[in-house]
Protein backbone atom coordinates (compact mmCIF):
# COMPACT_ATOMS: atom_id res chain seq x y z
CA UNK A 1 0.00 0.00 0.00
CA UNK A 2 2.97 2.60 1.20
CA UNK A 3 4.64 1.36 -2.55
CA UNK A 4 1.53 2.44 -4.52
CA UNK A 5 1.22 5.29 -2.78
CA UNK A 6 4.70 6.50 -3.80
CA UNK A 7 4.37 5.35 -7.32
CA UNK A 8 1.04 7.71 -7.69
CA UNK A 9 2.72 10.72 -5.66
CA UNK A 10 5.21 10.42 -8.48
CA UNK A 11 2.90 9.65 -11.27
CA UNK A 12 1.31 13.24 -9.72
CA UNK A 13 4.34 15.58 -10.18
CA UNK A 14 5.34 14.06 -14.11
CA UNK A 15 2.02 14.80 -15.27
CA UNK A 16 2.05 18.46 -13.36
CA UNK A 17 5.72 19.36 -14.63
CA UNK A 18 4.71 18.01 -18.40
CA UNK A 19 1.50 20.50 -18.65
CA UNK A 20 3.88 23.49 -17.01
CA UNK A 21 6.13 22.79 -19.71
CA UNK A 22 3.57 22.91 -22.30
CA UNK A 23 1.44 25.67 -20.95
CA UNK A 24 5.23 27.99 -21.18
CA UNK A 25 4.85 27.81 -24.67
CA UNK A 26 2.72 29.60 -26.88
CA UNK A 27 0.95 27.63 -29.30
CA UNK A 28 0.99 28.63 -33.39
CA UNK A 29 4.27 31.16 -32.84
CA UNK A 30 7.61 30.82 -34.28
CA UNK A 31 10.88 32.27 -35.66
CA UNK A 32 9.77 34.72 -38.46
CA UNK A 33 6.17 35.58 -35.84
CA UNK A 34 8.80 36.87 -32.82
CA UNK A 35 10.76 39.05 -35.78
CA UNK A 36 7.38 40.92 -36.34
CA UNK A 37 6.38 41.48 -32.74
CA UNK A 38 9.95 42.90 -32.52
CA UNK A 39 8.87 45.25 -34.81
CA UNK A 40 5.92 46.03 -33.44
CA UNK A 41 7.23 47.25 -29.86
CA UNK A 42 9.08 49.55 -31.72
CA UNK A 43 5.77 50.74 -33.83
CA UNK A 44 3.63 50.47 -30.52
CA UNK A 45 5.66 53.49 -28.90
CA UNK A 46 4.32 55.83 -31.64
CA UNK A 47 1.13 54.68 -33.59
CA UNK A 48 1.06 51.24 -33.17
CA UNK A 49 0.51 48.38 -35.13
CA UNK A 50 -2.41 46.40 -35.72
CA UNK A 51 -1.86 43.07 -36.70
CA UNK A 52 -3.94 41.73 -39.69
CA UNK A 53 -2.87 38.11 -39.20
CA UNK A 54 -0.24 35.56 -38.23
CA UNK A 55 2.88 37.07 -39.89
CA UNK A 56 1.37 40.17 -41.65
CA UNK A 57 0.67 43.37 -40.21
CA UNK A 58 0.48 47.29 -41.00
CA UNK A 59 2.12 50.06 -39.06
CA UNK A 60 -0.47 52.86 -38.67
CA UNK A 61 0.13 56.45 -37.75
CA UNK A 62 -2.44 58.87 -37.29
CA UNK A 63 -2.65 62.52 -37.10
CA UNK A 64 -4.93 65.60 -37.50
CA UNK A 65 -5.85 67.39 -40.38
CA UNK A 66 -4.38 70.97 -40.74
CA UNK A 67 -2.98 73.93 -42.72
CA UNK A 68 0.55 75.17 -42.99
CA UNK A 69 -0.28 78.35 -44.40
CA UNK A 70 -2.45 80.76 -41.79
CA UNK A 71 -2.01 83.93 -40.91
CA UNK A 72 -2.83 84.90 -37.06
CA UNK A 73 -3.35 89.17 -37.22
CA UNK A 74 -2.64 90.57 -33.59
CA UNK A 75 -2.60 94.10 -32.27
CA UNK A 76 1.08 95.31 -31.82
CA UNK A 77 0.20 98.03 -30.01
CA UNK A 78 -2.78 99.15 -26.88
CA UNK A 79 -4.57 100.32 -30.14
CA UNK A 80 -8.15 101.35 -31.12
CA UNK A 81 -9.62 99.19 -33.85
CA UNK A 82 -11.18 101.43 -36.04
CA UNK A 83 -12.77 99.39 -39.27
CA UNK A 84 -12.94 96.10 -40.58
CA UNK A 85 -13.47 95.40 -44.02
CA UNK A 86 -14.07 91.49 -43.94
CA UNK A 87 -16.54 89.51 -42.86
CA UNK A 88 -16.35 85.85 -41.23
CA UNK A 89 -15.96 82.91 -43.23
CA UNK A 90 -15.38 85.55 -46.64
CA UNK A 91 -12.70 85.00 -49.06
CA UNK A 92 -9.50 87.55 -49.73
CA UNK A 93 -6.47 87.43 -51.99
CA UNK A 94 -3.11 88.46 -50.73
CA UNK A 95 -2.97 92.01 -50.99
CA UNK A 96 -6.87 92.75 -49.55
CA UNK A 97 -6.89 95.69 -46.89
CA UNK A 98 -8.55 93.44 -43.96
CA UNK A 99 -8.47 96.15 -41.49
CA UNK A 100 -7.55 99.64 -39.86
CA UNK A 101 -6.12 100.27 -36.45
CA UNK A 102 -6.05 103.91 -35.47
CA UNK A 103 -3.47 105.94 -37.42
CA UNK A 104 -3.89 109.27 -36.17
CA UNK A 105 -0.51 109.41 -34.31
CA UNK A 106 0.56 107.87 -37.58
CA UNK A 107 -0.74 110.38 -39.77
CA UNK A 108 1.42 113.32 -37.56
CA UNK A 109 4.55 111.51 -37.68
CA UNK A 110 4.30 111.36 -41.38
CA UNK A 111 3.84 115.06 -41.37
CA UNK A 112 6.59 115.68 -39.18
CA UNK A 113 8.57 113.42 -41.29
CA UNK A 114 8.19 114.83 -44.61
CA UNK A 115 8.61 118.53 -43.47
CA UNK A 116 11.87 117.29 -42.13
CA UNK A 117 13.01 115.81 -45.42
CA UNK A 118 12.09 118.97 -47.20
CA UNK A 119 14.34 120.85 -44.43
CA UNK A 120 17.24 118.31 -44.88
CA UNK A 121 16.95 119.24 -48.83
CA UNK A 122 16.67 123.08 -48.52
CA UNK A 123 19.58 122.92 -46.13
CA UNK A 124 21.90 120.71 -47.96
CA UNK A 125 20.89 123.03 -51.81
CA UNK A 126 22.32 125.53 -49.58
CA UNK A 127 25.58 123.76 -48.47
CA UNK A 128 26.04 123.24 -51.68
CA UNK A 129 25.48 126.37 -53.29
CA UNK A 130 28.15 127.63 -50.60
CA UNK A 131 31.24 127.28 -53.06
CA UNK A 132 29.53 130.20 -54.67
CA UNK A 133 29.11 133.01 -52.65
CA UNK A 134 30.90 135.66 -53.15
CA UNK A 135 33.38 135.08 -49.97
CA UNK A 136 34.39 131.68 -51.54
CA UNK A 137 34.98 133.25 -54.93
CA UNK A 138 37.07 136.29 -53.49
CA UNK A 139 39.34 133.77 -51.10
CA UNK A 140 39.69 131.80 -54.40
CA UNK A 141 40.91 134.84 -56.13
CA UNK A 142 43.21 135.87 -53.52
CA UNK A 143 44.69 132.73 -53.34
CA UNK A 144 45.47 132.42 -57.02
CA UNK A 145 46.85 136.19 -57.10
CA UNK A 146 49.19 135.44 -54.03
CA UNK A 147 50.38 132.31 -55.56
CA UNK A 148 51.42 134.10 -58.46
CA UNK A 149 52.89 136.95 -57.12
CA UNK A 150 54.74 134.09 -54.71
CA UNK A 151 56.65 132.54 -57.58
CA UNK A 152 56.95 135.63 -59.51
CA UNK A 153 58.87 136.85 -56.34
CA UNK A 154 60.86 133.49 -56.62
CA UNK A 155 62.18 133.87 -59.81
CA UNK A 156 63.10 137.65 -59.21
CA UNK A 157 64.77 136.73 -56.49
CA UNK A 158 67.02 133.75 -58.43
CA UNK A 159 67.66 136.36 -60.59
CA UNK A 160 68.74 139.03 -58.20
CA UNK A 161 70.61 136.16 -56.24
CA UNK A 162 72.61 135.45 -59.36
CA UNK A 163 73.58 139.02 -60.32
CA UNK A 164 74.62 140.00 -56.64
CA UNK A 165 77.39 137.02 -56.63
CA UNK A 166 78.32 138.14 -59.94
CA UNK A 167 78.64 142.21 -58.79
CA UNK A 168 75.85 143.09 -60.72
CA UNK A 169 73.72 144.51 -58.14
CA UNK A 170 74.15 145.83 -54.79
CA UNK A 171 73.45 144.59 -51.46
CA UNK A 172 70.51 147.29 -50.71
CA UNK A 173 68.92 145.45 -54.19
CA UNK A 174 69.57 141.88 -53.24
CA UNK A 175 68.36 142.89 -49.52
CA UNK A 176 64.88 144.51 -51.40
CA UNK A 177 64.69 141.25 -53.52
CA UNK A 178 64.80 139.36 -50.85
CA UNK A 179 62.42 141.02 -48.78
CA UNK A 180 59.76 140.95 -51.37
CA UNK A 181 59.96 137.24 -51.72
CA UNK A 182 59.48 136.93 -48.21
CA UNK A 183 56.46 139.49 -48.00
CA UNK A 184 54.91 136.92 -51.29
CA UNK A 185 55.24 134.19 -49.18
CA UNK A 186 53.42 135.53 -46.26
CA UNK A 187 51.12 136.71 -48.31
CA UNK A 188 50.30 133.31 -50.36
CA UNK A 189 50.09 131.74 -47.15
CA UNK A 190 47.01 133.30 -45.64
CA UNK A 191 45.32 133.40 -48.72
CA UNK A 192 46.03 129.84 -48.70
CA UNK A 193 45.44 129.25 -45.09
CA UNK A 194 41.65 131.35 -45.42
CA UNK A 195 40.73 129.68 -48.51
CA UNK A 196 41.11 125.98 -47.28
CA UNK A 197 38.90 126.80 -44.54
CA UNK A 198 35.98 128.44 -46.46
CA UNK A 199 36.77 124.98 -48.30
CA UNK A 200 36.41 122.58 -45.28
CA UNK A 201 33.83 124.49 -43.55
CA UNK A 202 31.78 124.60 -47.26
CA UNK A 203 32.44 120.77 -47.62
CA UNK A 204 31.28 120.15 -43.45
CA UNK A 205 28.49 122.06 -44.29
CA UNK A 206 27.62 120.15 -46.97
CA UNK A 207 28.29 116.67 -45.11
CA UNK A 208 26.07 117.14 -42.66
CA UNK A 209 23.13 118.95 -44.48
CA UNK A 210 23.86 115.00 -46.22
CA UNK A 211 23.06 113.33 -42.89
CA UNK A 212 20.48 115.28 -41.91
CA UNK A 213 18.71 114.36 -45.11
CA UNK A 214 19.40 110.66 -44.78
CA UNK A 215 18.05 110.60 -41.25
CA UNK A 216 14.97 112.71 -41.86
CA UNK A 217 14.23 109.82 -45.29
CA UNK A 218 15.09 107.35 -42.37
CA UNK A 219 12.28 108.33 -40.20
CA UNK A 220 10.14 108.65 -43.02
CA UNK A 221 10.37 105.62 -43.84
CA UNK A 222 10.02 103.91 -40.07
CA UNK A 223 6.78 106.31 -40.41
CA UNK A 224 5.52 104.37 -43.25
CA UNK A 225 6.57 100.97 -41.82
CA UNK A 226 4.09 101.80 -38.83
CA UNK A 227 1.74 103.08 -41.58
CA UNK A 228 1.41 99.99 -42.82
CA UNK A 229 1.04 97.97 -39.43
CA UNK A 230 -2.05 100.49 -38.74
CA UNK A 231 -2.88 99.06 -42.13
CA UNK A 232 -3.24 95.23 -42.55
CA UNK A 233 -3.39 93.64 -45.79
CA UNK A 234 -3.50 89.80 -46.39
CA UNK A 235 -0.44 88.40 -46.83
CA UNK A 236 -1.69 84.66 -48.19
CA UNK A 237 -5.38 83.79 -49.97
CA UNK A 238 -7.68 81.78 -47.53
CA UNK A 239 -10.38 82.30 -46.05
CA UNK A 240 -11.33 84.35 -43.53
CA UNK A 241 -11.86 81.73 -40.14
CA UNK A 242 -12.23 83.65 -37.07
CA UNK A 243 -12.94 87.56 -36.26
CA UNK A 244 -11.40 87.56 -32.53
CA UNK A 245 -12.94 91.54 -31.97
CA UNK A 246 -15.12 94.58 -33.20
CA UNK A 247 -14.93 97.70 -34.49
CA UNK A 248 -13.72 100.77 -32.04
CA UNK A 249 -13.20 98.18 -29.66
CA UNK A 250 -9.91 99.31 -27.67
CA UNK A 251 -7.14 96.56 -28.20
CA UNK A 252 -4.32 95.49 -25.69
CA UNK A 253 -0.98 94.43 -27.50
CA UNK A 254 -1.06 90.99 -28.70
CA UNK A 255 -4.80 90.96 -28.59
CA UNK A 256 -6.06 88.36 -31.19
CA UNK A 257 -7.82 90.49 -34.33
CA UNK A 258 -8.34 87.56 -36.82
CA UNK A 259 -7.27 84.28 -38.73
CA UNK A 260 -6.86 84.26 -42.35
CA UNK A 261 -6.60 80.12 -43.02
CA UNK A 262 -5.74 78.64 -46.21
CA UNK A 263 -8.22 75.53 -46.60
CA UNK A 264 -7.44 74.41 -50.11
CA UNK A 265 -4.20 73.32 -49.07
CA UNK A 266 -4.04 70.72 -46.04
CA UNK A 267 -1.66 68.34 -44.96
CA UNK A 268 -0.82 65.72 -42.22
CA UNK A 269 1.55 65.37 -40.29
CA UNK A 270 2.65 62.26 -38.24
CA UNK A 271 5.49 60.84 -35.90
CA UNK A 272 7.34 58.05 -37.31
CA UNK A 273 9.90 56.00 -35.47
CA UNK A 274 13.35 56.58 -36.60
CA UNK A 275 13.75 52.91 -37.20
CA UNK A 276 10.20 52.77 -39.59
CA UNK A 277 11.76 56.11 -41.25
CA UNK A 278 12.84 53.36 -44.57
CA UNK A 279 9.27 53.04 -45.68
CA UNK A 280 8.82 57.00 -46.37
CA UNK A 281 10.67 59.04 -49.02
CA UNK A 282 10.21 62.89 -50.35
CA UNK A 283 7.61 63.04 -52.76
CA UNK A 284 6.27 59.45 -52.47
CA UNK A 285 2.90 59.12 -52.85
CA UNK A 286 1.08 57.65 -49.96
CA UNK A 287 -3.30 56.96 -49.53
CA UNK A 288 -4.09 58.79 -46.39
CA UNK A 289 -7.61 57.64 -44.90
CA UNK A 290 -9.91 60.01 -43.34
CA UNK A 291 -12.16 58.48 -40.98
CA UNK A 292 -15.04 61.08 -40.49
CA UNK A 293 -15.14 61.01 -44.38
CA UNK A 294 -15.02 57.11 -44.58
CA UNK A 295 -12.55 58.15 -47.79
CA UNK A 296 -9.39 57.84 -48.85
CA UNK A 297 -7.54 60.82 -50.38
CA UNK A 298 -3.70 60.99 -52.30
CA UNK A 299 -1.23 62.22 -50.07
CA UNK A 300 2.65 63.56 -51.06
CA UNK A 301 5.51 63.59 -49.18
CA UNK A 302 5.99 67.31 -48.76
CA UNK A 303 8.80 66.94 -45.75
CA UNK A 304 10.70 64.90 -43.24
CA UNK A 305 11.79 66.76 -40.24
CA UNK A 306 15.61 67.37 -39.87
CA UNK A 307 15.57 67.07 -36.23
CA UNK A 308 14.37 64.03 -34.43
CA UNK A 309 11.42 64.64 -31.49
CA UNK A 310 12.19 62.76 -28.35
CA UNK A 311 9.47 61.27 -26.37
CA UNK A 312 9.54 58.75 -23.67
CA UNK A 313 13.23 57.42 -24.63
CA UNK A 314 11.56 57.22 -28.30
CA UNK A 315 13.06 59.28 -31.46
CA UNK A 316 10.27 60.29 -33.89
CA UNK A 317 10.71 62.48 -36.82
CA UNK A 318 7.73 64.36 -37.94
CA UNK A 319 6.78 63.59 -41.71
CA UNK A 320 4.68 66.19 -43.65
CA UNK A 321 2.19 65.15 -46.08
CA UNK A 322 0.31 67.24 -48.66
CA UNK A 323 -2.54 66.42 -49.50
CA UNK A 324 -4.74 66.49 -52.74
CA UNK A 325 -7.42 69.28 -52.86
CA UNK A 326 -10.96 68.06 -51.83
CA UNK A 327 -13.71 70.23 -50.64
CA UNK A 328 -14.71 67.79 -48.65
CA UNK A 329 -11.20 68.13 -46.39
CA UNK A 330 -11.43 69.89 -43.24
CA UNK A 331 -9.29 71.31 -40.54
CA UNK A 332 -9.05 69.23 -37.43
CA UNK A 333 -10.24 65.59 -38.87
CA UNK A 334 -8.55 62.63 -37.71
CA UNK A 335 -6.61 60.69 -40.51
CA UNK A 336 -4.42 57.35 -40.74
CA UNK A 337 -1.82 56.21 -42.75
CA UNK A 338 -1.04 52.74 -42.86
CA UNK A 339 1.91 51.27 -43.90
CA UNK A 340 1.93 47.28 -44.66
CA UNK A 341 4.50 44.92 -43.48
Amino acid sequence: MKKRLVVLITFVLLFTAVVFLLASKTPGQGSSSGSLLGRSSAASRGNGLQLTGKNSGAFIYNGNISSTNIQNCVSPLPLQLKRIYVEDGSQVKKGDLLYLLDDSDIAASLWQAQAGIQLAQVNLERAQLAADTSSFIAAKSAYDSTAAAYNEAKINFERISTLYQMGGVSQSDYERTQIAVLTAEGQYNQARSNYETIGEQSSLNVRASQAQLAQARAIYEAAKVNESKRRVIAEIDGMVADIWANENNMLAAGHKIMDIVDYENLVLEIAVDQFEMSDFDLYKTIPVYVHALNKTVRGTVSRISNQAVKTNEVSSFIVTIDLEKDPALKIGLLAEVKINV
